[in-house]
């Protein structure tokens, strides 16, 4: 019953439905009789959500235990909810389409203060009571962790059940329990949780001071740590999405934790100790994962990348073994000094990522203190190595309101600035230099979470400081917004008593406080106002004496240990050797000051044989949500994990050679769409076969030749499309053959057709060729280019009477297209 709800009043009227679809390559679907069902939600949107690498491990680490059952629901966006709240339908997950409701546990992944509103839109679209203390025992158990957990109270009115630390573990436990108490009341298994898993924090057991009312629920809750990062943790088949993501490539974590301690640094803290993974374990996960979702990037992730032990060998190692796959590499933010000239040769041998160095500081008395101890040589021989590997634009990081930070501390930034701009005049070429520039935030379990956090004005009159002193054409900036990072300060730092806050604004219609779009700081400003709350005095320093929320959440280092690291003064840089000055030299490198030497292209005595095949393909009801760009990403992958040997462009950016056939509307099913693939060999009869394999249940593909010769695109030869719609749309008494004459009578069929801009009248008529019903289905063969064009839900304008869809819901198939001649001759796609 939900899922025919959501077919036809819900995936039709929102914007990018694939959100919410499901069905990606990797999605494990499971029978939820007999399990313990489990509901991870990520409370933004999907292209972030979908990102966190977390998820992905835990999904499979749920899954692959046959007691239990992991599906997925990511927050939904603004139209969405709307719509579901009119139509009175639930939040759902994305395999099976089920409500949240029906789940024995909803759990939250809690990255930053940014979700909280999110959470509460979540569990009152599940239709479960916003306060825990009002769920019935029939209700699932919502629980949460992460990293915001880490000061779990402004929640704590919410959530049953926190979880502090690494859950690969904690989490499989949790399930057995619920398993076990299957029918036994909410109060019964919360306690069997408290009393039986370490690292459990639920609220009803504590009092508004947090302390412990029940005699099993221990007064301190340490953090767990997962001492090893198995293999086993990491899926061979990890979900694939269907829509584009925030990150767009492979996410391999190849060490959790960081060797530097930064003072101000929430993850250093709670992802300690620093645990190493094999270069052995990354090598085949990385093989295995590449195998199964057609990725052509990777990217080594860790807090610290570049400090991980044996980086360059894992790197070329990486490199060497999947050039010939056009498989880049890909690392994150890079700590000045910490780069070899090795390192960016193997990043660049397929084609260059976006580097980004993060200096934190304008000063080295300033980074000496926050424990970030490299000197400006270091950040300087960093960004002269990209340049001469070829990178024409460099990311700074820096970020303002630093503990101690001085004038000329701001003056310091603009100083680097201005040395890169110059180091950047040495090489041939244009180059661009962006700057982020971001509020400090203190964070909790951390030597700066006693620290003052400047306001609006105060950050803006850095930021303004900063770019004065920084005029350059070719450097721009991106400022972080510092309301945000005030409205994180204020909820990070929050005690129980801010969870009213968060419900206010959450009524009030904030949503997405990470989205810029979205942010609308004047609500939360409204919300502290109804509750009290003194902004200026909530981003005051706190005094060391003072009783912190997150006083019963043991991480790391004793309290007195982080009083005595804040109090702690650097005064002397590690041994850093800078790099000369010349340029470093190594086999295959193409630049040198002045003009860049010229490139020899070396060519194989042999040129290969290039052949363009044409496929014919289609998709079913399950994928006809996915826009035409999500199609294209679909087939490359595919063919990747095929390894169908596509032919791929030159350049900066190397792309496959496909040509796709006009797009599908979103919404429509087909078995008549065509894409033209340009091959490095002949096409053979096993490449079709893997390629069928490697496609998701529900897309298919047809028909397969060589064409020959430089025919036309597709685009342009075809000029007619063959549509169908079922009877079952309209009502059994519906005057369809009626309402078909009066079209085909008609001289002219005027309808408005919206553009970006405006709305203008259309004549349709002369692009509808036929329209008949026979074998319950409604055909119509409408024109194509040189043909005229109308769609088939402006047809359906004029067939209106009986309807039971909405036009904009209707589910069209197309059915196939062609050119017909002007002497009557009908090509098909495949022939032309």
């Amino acid at each position: 019953m939900l899922k025919r709800d959501l077919e036809q009043r819900f995936f039709p009227f929102v914007i990018k439905p694939g959100r919410y679809a499901g069905g990606e390559i990797g999605q494990i679907v499971k029978d939820p009789a007999g399990r313990v069902n489990y509901l991870h939600c990520y409370p933004d949107k999907y292209e972030i959500g979908h990102s966190y690498q977390g998820l992905q491990t835990l999904y499979h680490i749920i899954n692959k235990d046959d007691r239990f059952l992991c599906e997925r629901a990511f927050a939904v966006d603004r139209d969405a909810e709307a719509l579901l709240r009119k139509e009175q339908l639930p939040l759902f997950s994305l395999e099976s389409w089920r409500s949240a409701k029906d789940f024995d546990a909803v759990g939250f992944t809690l990255v930053d203060e940014t979700v909280y509103t999110n959470v509460l839109a979540m569990i009152d679209l599940a239709q479960l009571a916003l306060h825990a203390a009002d769920r019935l025992d029939s209700d699932p158990l919502v629980i949460a962790g992460g990293p915001a957990v880490y000061n779990p109270e402004p929640l704590a009115d919410f959530i049953d059940l926190f979880f502090v630390g690494d859950a690969e573990d904690g989490l499989p436990e949790m399930l057995a329990i619920l398993g076990e108490l299957k029918h036994a009341s909410r109060r019964e298994k919360l306690e069997a949780l408290a009393r039986r898993v370490e690292s459990v924090y639920i609220p009803r057991f504590y009092n508004e001071q947090r302390k412990s009312i029940v005699d099993f629920a221990p007064a301190m809750i340490k953090a767990r740590i997962t001492r090893e990062l198995k293999p086993e943790f990491y899926p061979d088949k990890p979900i694939v999405p269907l829509i584009e993501t925030v990150h767009n490539f492979l996410g391999v974590e190849i060490m959790r934790g960081c060797p530097q301690g930064c003072r101000f640094c929430l993850a250093g803290t709670i992802y300690r100790p620093v645990r190493i993974r094999p270069q052995n374990d990354i090598m085949r996960q990385v093989e295995a994962q590449l195998n199964n979702t057609g990725y052509d990037e990777v990217s080594l992730t860790a807090l610290s990348t570049t400090d991980y032990p044996e980086i360059d060998q894992l790197a070329s190692t990486l490199s060497r073994r999947l050039e010939p796959q056009r498989t880049s590499i890909g690392l994150p933010s890079l700590r000045p000094g910490s780069v070899s000239a090795s390192l960016l040769e193997s990043v660049r041998r397929v084609r260059k990522s976006g580097l980004t160095v993060a200096a934190e500081a304008g000063s080295e008395r300033l980074r000496l203190f926050i424990r970030k101890d490299f000197p400006d040589a270091a950040i300087f021989d960093t960004v002269r190595l990209a340049f001469e590997k070829g990178w024409q634009t460099i990311k700074l990081y820096f970020m303002l309101g630093l503990p101690t930070e001085t004038e000329e501390d701001l003056r310091g930034i603009a100083n680097i600035i201005h040395s890169i701009h110059q180091i950047s005049q040495e090489y041939p070429n244009k180059k661009t230099i962006n700057v982020t520039l971001s509020p400090f935030i203190p964070k909790a379990h951390t030597p700066f979470q006693w620290d003052e956090s400047f306001g609006e004005e105060a950050i803006g009159h850095k930021i303004g400081f900063v770019k004065r002193h920084t005029r350059i054409n070719q450097v721009s900036f991106k400022v972080n917004n510092p309301q945000l990072a005030i409205l994180s300060t204020i909820l990070g730092r929050g005690g129980r008593a801010i969870g009213k806050v968060i419900e206010t604004a959450y009524r009030k219609g904030c949503r997405f406080e990470g989205w810029s779009e979205d942010f609308h700081f004047n609500l939360w400003l409204s919300a502290m106002e109804e509750h009290g709350v003194d902004v200026a005095a909530s981003l005051r320093p706190i005094p060391f004496s003072a009783d912190l929320p997150w006083s019963h959440i043991e991480k790391g280092r004793s309290l007195e240990s982080l009083v005595a690291e804040r109090q702690r003064t650097s005064t002397t840089l590690r041994d850093y050797t800078p790099l000369p000055r010349e340029t470093v030299e190594e086999s295959g490198d193409t630049t040198a000051y002045g003009r860049g030497k010229k490139k020899v292209v070396s060519r194989n005595a042999a040129a290969p044989t290039k052949n363009r095949a044409r496929l014919r393909w289609g998709k079913t009801t399950r994928y006809r949500f996915m826009s035409h760009l999500d199609n294209l990403r679909m087939i490359e992958r595919a063919l990747r994990r095929a390894r169908v040997p596509v032919s791929y462009s030159q350049g900066f950016n190397p792309t496959p050679k496909l040509s796709f056939g006009p797009p599908l509307p979103l919404g429509f099913t087909s078995e008549a769409e065509y894409v033209d693939i340009t091959l490095d060999v002949t096409l053979m009869a096993y490449m079709i076969d893997s390629l069928r394999k490697a496609l998701p249940d529900g897309f298919m593909v047809g028909d397969a030749k060589v064409v020959l010769g430089k025919s036309a695109s597709l685009s342009s030869a075809l000029n007619r499309v063959r549509y169908e719609l079922s009877l079952d749309c309209w009502q059994a008494d519906a005057p369809i053959q009626e309402m078909i004459d009066t079209i085909l009578a008609a001289e002219s069929l005027v309808i408005e057709r919206p553009s970006k801009d405006y709305t203008r009248p259309i004549d349709i008529r002369p692009a509808i060729y036929e329209l008949s019903v026979s074998q319950q289905k409604v055909s119509m063969v409408l024109g194509l280019g040189e043909a005229g064009y109308a769609r088939p839900t402006e047809v359906a304008q004029f067939l209106s009477t009986g309807l039971i869809f909405p036009n904009n819901g209707l589910p069209f198939h197309r059915k196939e297209m062609f050119r017909l001649e002007s002497d009557g001759r009908r090509i098909d796609a495949m022939d032309l």
